[in-house]
């Protein structure tokens, strides 16, 4: 067996990596996210996982194109509706969508200057009938594509084998609840005390009704 060369701290310091540039909130939320590998955001059914991934694939386009893979959701009403209240035609250019499998999705990216960015909504659904191996597949062979995964989740924890690599490897992981995003994990240096909020509006009634049943 051929073992390599170890890398020096002079080595790595020479080393360029592919960052994304985001500013503002998204830079206080996320940090520096690197445009590898991958991200999970997790959370229950209604609590905004799917606004928030379109308000970070608005603010990604920003910089790079992105495609977003509908997989449970699919092409529907609900889904143009999430376009227009995120106002996701104001980055059009650089903002593609479909609906999905696992096979189809690699069989796309493989084209030539295919986003290097890809929202997969949601992991269950893409990666259905798939073994967790397929996860270290898809970013082995897209080393340069930065993989957004969405996933259910079952007390607490992502649901599904896939999503449970994700949650371990991802560089970055974000749990939503009542419209508000929480940075759980970073490594890109984002904040994991003050949380993104998805939409006022639906957080302030979603602690009201907290209010009024406790």
């Amino acid at each position: 067996m051929t073992v390599k060369k170890a890398y020096s701290i002079c080595d790595i310091e020479k080393r360029d990596f592919k960052t994304i540039s985001l500013s503002g909130e998204w830079k206080r939320h996320l940090g520096q996210i690197e445009q590898s590998g991958s991200i999970l955001i997790m959370g229950d059914s209604g609590h905004g996982k799917t606004s928030y991934a379109m308000q970070m694939a608005k603010a990604f386009c920003q910089q790079e194109k992105v495609f977003y893979n509908s997989a449970e959701e699919g092409i529907r009403q609900s889904f143009k509706r999430s376009l227009s209240i995120n106002n996701m035609k104001s980055v059009a250019a650089n903002f593609t969508f479909s609906k999905e499998d696992y096979d189809t999705m690699v069989a796309r990216l493989t084209k030539k200057r295919q986003p290097k960015i890809v929202i997969i909504d949601s992991i269950q659904y893409c990666f259905r009938g798939k073994r967790k191996n397929a996860y270290y597949d898809l970013i082995e062979r897209f080393p340069n594509t930065l993989f957004i995964g969405l996933s259910h989740v079952k007390k607490g924890m992502p649901t599904g084998a896939i999503a449970n690599e994700f949650y371990w490897d991802c560089q970055s992981r974000t749990i939503v609840k009542d419209f508000k995003a929480y940075t759980d994990k970073s490594r890109c240096g984002g904040d994991e005390k003050t949380p993104y909020i998805i939409s006022q509006v639906k957080a302030d009634e979603r602690q009201v009704k907290l209010l009024k049943k406790g």
